[in-house]
């Protein structure tokens, strides 16, 4: 089953459901993405800024999810290559990855760029 996740500290989540067209943007991105409605809104905390200090961990050539895109509760494997390659990245701990660079966009058609 997929979700809108929302990262954020406790105190932003009230906002959020206030600001409506963002809530509006991401029902119609996920909508578009998996052709199905979200059924819930979902909170993961999150580290909402990057690190001042990042490890470079190497070019990244794609990416590989599990998603029910299409077909509500049915998950597939996606494997995405990227025409420009981003950099992994995580911080000095080791704890979290993050994605640096590249142009992409979420489409119906999935991860594009």
């Amino acid at each position: 089953m997929g979700y809108l996740v929302k990262v954020s500290v406790p105190r932003e989540w009230d906002r959020l459901r206030e600001d409506q067209t963002c809530l509006t943007q991401a029902r119609n991105l996920y909508h578009q993405f998996h052709c199905f409605a979200a059924p819930a809104l979902r909170r993961f905390p999150c580290q909402r800024t990057n690190p001042n200090l990042l490890v470079d961990l190497g070019e990244l050539r794609g990416l590989i999810y599990r998603s029910d895109r299409g077909t509500c509760g049915k998950p597939a494997t996606f494997i995405h290559f990227l025409e420009t390659p981003a950099r992994l990245t995580c911080d000095p701990p080791g704890k979290q990855l993050y994605i640096l660079g590249g142009q992409y966009r979420i489409t119906a058609r999935g991860i594009e760029g």
